[in-house]
């Protein structure tokens, strides 16, 4: 049995630059869209919160103009932690933030201080309309970017005990299966998806560096300053119409469209599965489609489509590529966590055929149950290990020990993705090389090991957001509204 390490994907930054390292790249070379007329420059910023958590995110964001060291690491792992440029026009982003004191809703402590003595699911509710009558206020106004809130501390929604890191993917798969209760950052996310501008949610332990805590225990982990900054600020950057990096393309490659499709519980709990779209060109610019109504299977227990709701949400989500970027896909991708049916097969090869398009790989991706490698010493094996079991099947490893980073980077037993193709015909090489590059596009995360290629990734943020929005409602198509 071989294991080969597939080669860690580039990613392309300002004129072209490549680099295996987001952070990396936008410090040497600038965003991707640097030398674009359409990047964004000036950020014009509203802020949503109480007085004291509006002036603490306006001075933290402030201080992040200027350079911020990184955190000390091991000699020989420099790479693992790397400073924040700074955030300015003068910096490699080339970009500022933009404040405006009338861009500015304060929510008064005296409201937010009734949230602690309600019971869960009323102070969540007071909270969102609270946040979002502001947001919606301020984003009318049509003269900002995107609206930062702040995270109300009086809240203990069900968002406030967060799953630990091993099991967090896992609990995201199954969000279907959580109460119905929601969190504040689900619900207000669903109740603004139809504002002018996209919301970004922080926390007091962002901008203060201080840990939460609850009884004397840290409430999850914080990253240090310079990543904390990497992150949102790359976020805010790809929310205000940027675009930080991109997957490496090469001429000769088809224009490629990933389609990841995912179903989610409606919260009335009548147990509706909806089906959901993310689609995404080979550049990482994503839309959302909505599909129809999943049938439970009597085999599997899984949801699944029907051959006339596949080829719908295929076509739905083609039609979505092509306002988007002009021009349908040569290639269309669809990664799924589920099995496939014949009938979802055979439905996403109709689509494909109405729009002429040749090259279709269907892709089922397992999140658990794959087995496991073991390497010599006491690393795990590296991220790209890859072992095709048989024609049908081949286990890859996204997060592993990083050659760049000299290390290990994570604090549990790294779980590989299987991926087993729903029809003959698919190279098991170009799909694992595609999924191992789309792990590097989470734009809400600088870091070049997430586990999760971006399709699947955004399924489970895109529904449990929508499944608090009735089916005949408008919603943003927008990814941006989502993370």
């Amino acid at each position: 049995m071989k294991a080969p390490v597939l080669h860690e994907p580039e990613l392309e930054f300002r004129a072209g630059n490549r680099h295996i390292d987001p952070r990396y790249g936008i410090s040497v070379f600038g965003p991707a869209d640097a030398d674009s007329p359409t990047g964004p420059r000036q950020i014009p910023i509203a802020l949503v919160g109480p007085a004291h958590a509006v002036d603490g995110i306006r001075s933290w964001l402030q201080r992040c103009k200027n350079h911020i060291e990184a955190k000390d690491t091991k000699p020989g792992q420099e790479n693992l932690h790397q400073p924040f440029p700074g955030f300015s026009t003068d910096s490699p982003f080339g970009a500022e933030l933009v404040f405006d004191d009338t861009l500015v809703r304060e929510i008064p402590e005296r409201q937010l201080r009734r949230l602690a003595r309600a019971d869960t699911a009323s102070a969540t509710a007071d909270a969102v309309e609270m946040y979002a009558d502001a947001a919606r206020s301020l984003a009318d106004t049509g003269r900002c970017r995107v609206v930062i809130c702040a995270r109300p501390e009086e809240l203990h929604d069900r968002e406030e005990h967060p799953p630990s890191e091993e099991n967090r993917a896992e609990r995201e798969e199954d969000q279907d299966e959580r109460g119905t209760g929601g969190d504040f950052h689900d619900l207000l996310k669903a109740t603004a998806l139809t504002l002018p501008a996209p919301l970004q949610l922080m926390r007091k332990e962002t901008w203060t560096g201080i840990p939460a805590r609850t009884n004397g225990q840290t409430l999850r982990p914080l990253q240090d300053e310079a990543t904390r900054a990497w992150n949102l600020h790359t976020a805010l950057y790809y929310k205000a119409g940027g675009t930080p990096w991109r997957m490496q393309r090469h001429s000769s490659d088809l224009a490629t469209c990933y389609v990841g499709v995912s179903f989610y519980r409606s919260a009335n709990g009548n147990e509706l599965h909806t089906a959901v779209a993310q689609v995404f060109n080979e550049r990482g610019d994503g839309v959302v489609v909505r599909g129809g109504t999943a049938q439970i299977s009597k085999t599997d227990r899984q949801p699944h489509l029907t051959l006339s709701d596949a080829r719908q949400l295929l076509l739905d989500a083609l039609a979505e590529y092509r306002t988007a970027h002009g021009h349908q896909p040569a290639r269309i991708v669809v990664h799924k966590t589920s099995n496939f049916t014949t009938g979802e097969v055979d439905g996403f090869h109709e689509a494909a055929d109405l729009r002429d398009i040749d090259h279709v790989d269907l892709l089922w991706i397992q999140r658990r149950g794959a087995p496991h490698l073991y390497r010599t010493g006491q690393l795990p094996p590296l991220r790209g290990t890859s072992v095709q079991l048989d024609l049908r099947s081949l286990l890859l490893y996204t997060r592993g020990s990083v050659p760049y980073f000299r290390t290990y980077p994570g604090l549990y037993v790294p779980q590989p993705l299987l991926i087993r193709p729903a029809t003959l015909g698919t190279d098991l090489l170009t799909a694992s090389t595609d999924i191992l590059a789309l792990t590097k596009m989470n734009w809400n995360n600088a870091q070049l090991d997430e586990r999760d290629p971006l399709t699947l990734r955004t399924a489970y943020r895109v529904g449990s957001i929508l499944k608090h929005v009735p089916a005949a409602a408008r919603i943003a198509t927008r990814y941006a509204y989502y993370m």
